[in-house]
């Protein structure tokens, strides 16, 4: 298995804190949001490691490096336009260094239980989380679910078929090879703002994506000052 850490944003929502070090290396609770979730992918064997990075990339890497030394096998892959471009151009361009592992992608502003990855690690398919019962959040994703499989995940998508949807996916490899061909036909068409769950709607139909359901686990992107103030209350 190989994680692929998102970590390329520039987290203007919590300027004046962004303009001094990236998101991820924001501290909650005594430890930075991207230490949290390597420690959870080292807690269930998973060390091989890319992580995407643009704004501050060299202190993203200089605390990977510092903090974890040789206990991973970390691959840093830069978005020299990262400032000019949405994940799905940092995604595209980690195509080169995989292999045949299957995937586990997350976003690098993740707060979550870490029981949450052995709870997608383990599935023996491609699946993402999804938070069985609750409100729905204008400014999350949510993913429409029918007959059992993921078939649109947006941050608009609403109804009675539509559940919490937090991007921590496993992928299998012959999967996420599809979804990096509908990718690259975004970067042609010069669609480099769009979401990588943008790609992946194109072709819901030919992958098939299970919903990895959880129940009272703590889990949330933290995206603003309100996110943060939620994961600093829950996790102090």
């Amino acid at each position: 298995m190989k994680a692929i850490i998102l970590a390329s944003g520039t987290g203007k929502r919590l300027t004046p804190l962004t303009e001094k070090m990236p998101k991820c290396l924001i501290e909650i609770g005594g430890f930075t949001i991207l230490e949290r979730i390597i420690s959870s992918l080292i807690e269930h064997n998973i060390i091989d490691i890319i992580i995407t990075t643009g704004h501050f990339g060299d202190r993203v890497k200089k605390f990977v490096i510092n903090k974890y030394g040789d206990k991973i096998n970390a691959t840093y892959v830069n978005n020299p336009i990262y400032d000019k471009t949405n994940y799905i151009y940092s995604l595209w361009l980690t195509r080169e260094f995989l292999d045949d592992s299957d995937i586990t992608l997350l976003h690098s502003d993740l707060v979550y239980d870490s029981k949450l990855i052995k709870r997608v690690v383990d599935e023996d398919k491609s699946c993402v989380l999804i938070k069985r019962q609750g409100a729905l959040s204008k400014k999350d994703f949510k993913a429409r679910i029918k007959d059992g499989l993921i078939k649109e995940i947006g941050v608009n998508v609403f109804g009675d078929d539509a559940r919490s949807c937090m991007p921590v996916y496993r992928f299998l490899r012959s999967d996420f090879e599809r979804l990096l061909t509908e990718i690259e036909e975004f970067i042609k068409n010069n669609k480099l703002n769009s979401y990588a769950e943008d790609a992946f709607n194109k072709i819901s139909d030919e992958i098939k994506l299970y919903p990895a359901y959880y129940d009272e686990e703590f889990c949330m992107e933290v995206d603003d000052f309100n996110d943060l103030e939620i994961a600093k209350n829950f996790l102090n």
